[in-house]
């Protein structure tokens, strides 16, 4: 089976839904350890699933791990692009739209690290684009999303070098 196929039928993903719902389980009881193995026990079964690689993505991003963040973030935005969504609770395009969001989260704080700041300019200002174009898809996806409008206001050509005062 190739790795764009779409997801199988319900029947293979109804026994990973427990396992999901405990992991999240774990992780709002703050036993993040036990989250993530049960989230990466789950990508190991059915590595198409995006909802479990948007979790790991929002774990790895409060532990500072931005590119393991990142990774997940994009690939899952690929798979959700693809109809990969597996929980039927969040609306489609809701669920696409966080992990835009996700992904500005990520790249804005890549660009507040030591290495970009006093780095290289162009790294800089790319990251910052890139956190803006992410923030600007989310709140197109889901109007009602209005941090992730904030954010595309908040990184707008100002914040990039534009002009000022705009």
């Amino acid at each position: 089976m190739e790795d764009d196929a779409p997801l199988p039928d319900e029947t293979h993903l109804a026994a990973l839904a427990p396992r999901f719902l405990a992991a999240a389980e774990q992780r709002a009881a703050g036993k993040v350890d036990a989250a993530i193995e049960g989230f990466q026990a789950i990508l190991l079964i059915e590595p198409r699933l995006a909802e479990p690689r948007l979790e790991l993505g929002r774990i790895w991003l409060e532990f500072g791990r931005l590119e393991d963040a990142e990774a997940e973030a994009r690939e899952a935005i690929r798979l959700l692009t693809l109809g990969g969504q597996w929980t039927e609770e969040v609306p489609e395009h809701v669920l696409l739209s966080l992990g835009w969001a996700l992904l500005g989260e990520i790249l804005k704080e890549k660009a507040s690290t030591d290495e970009v700041v006093f780095g290289d300019p162009e790294v800089f200002r790319d990251l910052l684009e890139q956190s803006r174009a992410a923030f600007a898809q989310a709140a197109a996806l889901d109007p009602t999303d209005t941090a992730s409008q904030m954010n595309a206001l908040e990184l707008g050509d100002g914040v990039l070098g534009g002009p000022e005062g705009d």
